[in-house]
């Protein structure tokens, strides 16, 4: 019972973080808040001693006016829990719960104890823990009041360590016309799809391609604007970037050879985890061989993308 209270008490949290970053009136307001959610989660998931992570957090939200600002609201809001739509037996878990947080020499704080604004969330991250913070950052970016701020997104995105190895010239082709993933309602029975995904608008076929990728869980958006590396999509894996190269074509043109080579030297020059190349019609022998050469490379033809429409992949 007391883990259940407790889930919900953590659901209710993040809600109200992200509640106090999406209502930020400027959009580099919302970009600096996912930034120091980011950094504030470095902290929390650090060996540092509960001190030390206290004092961390602190100087990250007292080091940006718009971060205190956001920092504040999320306090008044559980400061005034009592009038909140809380259920009752959350109402009267939450202070015991809060109270509960472990800080200097095994004494606890409640939600009133540093007797300032800035106290308040600095103790619920860190009661929120790593992956309380990512559900806060996963709830601003998703939302969707929050896709039209997809390119402040993708901001913070280029910035990740996962992505260093990138040029300036492909984040800056991650930034071009960002569009988000959109699935497409397309017809179930599998002739009338393949008939359908052949007649899709370009643009539209790298929306539905990348809403694949969205839909398990990774951050993901296409890009309209071409670009020199014939990239169409991107999305960010735990453990990197992944690539994707869409071609809307007919079931007679095949891709080829030199399509796969290109793209195998754009996956490697970015140190990508993985390059996708998907198609509405097939490969040729001599890509499919030339794919075989890498391990990051992955083929996508009309078959395996209709089999995506029936079973979700994975994308290992």
């Amino acid at each position: 019972m007391f883990d259940t209270i407790t889930g919900s008490i953590k659901k209710w949290l993040v809600g109200r973080f992200a509640s106090a970053i999406k209502h930020t009136t400027r959009a580099e307001d919302r970009v600096l808040a996912i930034q120091w959610l980011s950094e504030s989660r470095t902290v929390v998931a650090s060996n540092l001693s509960p001190v030390d992570k206290f004092k961390r957090l602190n100087a990250l939200i007292s080091s940006r006016t718009a971060i205190v600002a956001i920092a504040k609201s999320v306090s008044e809001a559980v400061s005034n829990y009592r009038k909140s739509d809380l259920p009752l037996s959350m109402k009267i878990a939450l202070p015991a719960t809060l109270a509960a947080i472990p800080l200097v020499g095994g004494q606890a704080a409640g939600v009133a104890a540093f007797g300032g604004a800035l106290g308040v969330p600095v103790l619920l991250l860190i009661f929120l823990g790593a992956a309380g913070i990512t559900s806060i950052i996963e709830a601003v970016v998703t939302n969707p009041e929050a896709r039209p701020h997809i390119a402040e997104i993708i901001d913070v995105i280029v910035q990740d360590e996962r992505l260093r190895r990138a040029s300036a010239q492909m984040k800056a082709a991650m930034k071009e016309q960002p569009m988000d993933p959109t699935r497409f309602a397309v017809p179930v029975e599998e002739l009338a799809l393949r008939k359908h995904l052949l007649g899709m608008d370009p643009f539209h076929f790298e929306r539905h391609t990348m809403s694949f990728f969205e839909a398990a869980g990774f951050e993901s958006w296409a890009t309209r604007k071409s670009n020199d590396y014939g990239v169409d999509g991107f999305a960010i894996h735990p453990e990197g970037l992944m690539i994707v190269q869409c071609k809307r074509n007919s079931t007679d043109n095949k891709v080829g050879r030199p399509t796969i080579q290109q793209f195998k030297g754009v996956i490697e020059e970015h140190n990508a985890l993985r390059g996708y190349v998907v198609t509405t019609s097939a490969f040729t022998e001599e890509a499919t061989e030339s794919a075989a050469l890498s391990e990051k490379i992955v083929l996508v033809d009309m078959d395996n993308l209709v089999r995506w429409h029936a079973e979700a992949p994975a994308f290992l």
